[in-house]
């Protein structure tokens, strides 16, 4: 510690430290700190890269961390408590099933990503009067001792939370469902006696629930329900996993008409939730592919930017998205196939959205109607979007419109977005 106080005493290393902790704190520099910590972990923990709902709550605790730690940066003597996001990052991981050893690699990947950060920051504001090792002392003794608390206090909140999940009804019910799912309990039998009677004989949709509102949490189960109705079925199946997700499966003789869940997208934004719907298929293997196709529809729909597709995504409107995935080899595709269309102003998104109108509808008429412009409109805009594509539509229309959907989902930035009828 007296070594810390020494450091502490150079006046030029608090002034220095004093303008890093004003400028960090501006809103765009706090962003791109959490966007490449966040980054780091979702690349380097298994479990946190497949959990959309998870990478949430991870990147609400990283805004968190950081302006806590930069409060308290500059104070002569550091405090520390556990800021309230972070502590909900291992209750919702213990929630979702996950082993203690997925908090110590958050932090582990964390504290890699924040020191790089901090090593670069530091060879980046060279001063005369301050010399770097002290600034690096100063920053990493920091640190440490805050990775340190916050793993040892996260330790104890994802053991507590383990413990209460055990106890109940409800925990019981939830570690059916993940036998099911595992593999480890194959007899529909036996799963649907303890699961209460849930007839797993029968056709099984499954239906994930997610909000970002803490508020609406409790509404969950009702959304479950609200769902339910609108097909003409009766009770679901229904398991919190944790965090701001629930679990559901709709049991029905025969294979439900889907489409009657749109019905429900006007009280599902009312109430700040978003669901993602698995195909229909029987049986106990029905159950587990239903809900493993809702998990991939609940990737685009909280990790896509723009996709338009409401609080209801469907398996099999995504079905393609999630087989071409999210990662750099789709970048690549999109940018190679649209070339000079992927470009962000607002003139080139309306030549995208031309092409995504006559794609959708076949034809340069409906494509009008729809854009509310003359058709003769319709067809310059796709000669400029072959222009600047450098192929025609009509020699890889499938290859395009992929490419423009994968850019709609993974790639648009709001400035971008063009879904409006002209008029």
């Amino acid at each position: 510690m007296s070594g810390v106080r020494d450091v502490w005493a150079n006046r030029e290393l608090r002034n220095w430290v004093a303008e890093f902790v004003t400028t960090e704190s501006q809103s765009e520099a706090t962003e791109r700190w959490v966007n490449q910590v966040h980054g780091r972990i979702v690349d380097q923990v298994d479990q946190v890269r497949q959990d959309p709902a998870v990478q949430n709550v991870i990147r609400d605790a990283c805004e968190a961390h950081w302006r806590a730690f930069l409060a308290n940066l500059g104070q002569p003597v550091q405090t520390f408590h556990l800021v309230e996001e972070a502590r909900l990052v291992p209750i919702v991981a213990a929630q979702h099933g996950y082993p203690l050893t997925v908090i110590f690699d958050i932090y582990t990947s964390g504290e890699q990503a924040v020191w790089e950060f901090i090593t670069n920051a530091v060879r980046e504001r060279p001063s005369d009067a301050v010399d770097e090792a002290d600034a690096l002392v100063h920053f990493w003794t920091r640190s440490s001792t805050w990775f340190d608390h916050s793993v040892q206090q996260s330790v104890a909140l994802f053991q507590a939370e383990v413990e209460r999940i055990r106890q109940g009804d409800a925990a019981r019910r939830l570690e059916v469902v993940r036998a099911v799912l595992g593999g480890t309990l194959r007899d529909p039998r036996e799963a649907s006696a303890r699961l209460g009677g849930h007839p797993l004989s029968a056709y099984q949709t499954a239906i994930l629930l997610h909000t970002r509102d803490d508020a609406m949490i409790a509404d969950l189960p009702q959304a479950a329900q609200v769902m339910t109705t609108a097909l003409g079925l009766r009770q679901p199946l229904v398991v919190h996993p944790g965090g701001r997700d629930l679990w559901a499966w709709i049991s029905s003789t025969g294979e439900p008409d889907l489409t009657l869940l749109a019905e429900c997208g006007a009280w599902l934004e009312d109430h700040h939730i978003l669901a993602a719907v698995g195909s229909s298929s029987p049986g106990i293997d029905g159950f587990r592919s239903s809900h493993s196709e809702a998990l991939a529809a609940q990737r685009v729909s909280l990790v896509g930017n723009g996709s338009g597709s409401g609080p209801v995504t469907y398996f099999a409107d995504v079905e393609l998205l999630t087989l071409v995935g999210s990662g750099e080899e789709m970048r690549r595709f999109v940018h190679r196939t649209l070339g000079r269309l992927s470009a962000t102003d607002e003139q080139v998104a309306r030549l995208r959205a031309t092409l995504r109108a006559l794609l959708s509808s076949g034809s340069v008429d409906v494509a009008a109607k729809r854009l509310l412009v003359h058709k003769n409109t319709v067809r310059y805009r796709i000669e400029r979007a072959e222009e600047l594509m450098g192929r025609r539509l009509s020699d890889s229309p499938t290859e395009i419109d992929v490419a423009l959907r994968c850019y709609d989902t993974y790639l648009m930035s709001g400035a971008a977005a063009v879904e409006q009828p002209e008029g």
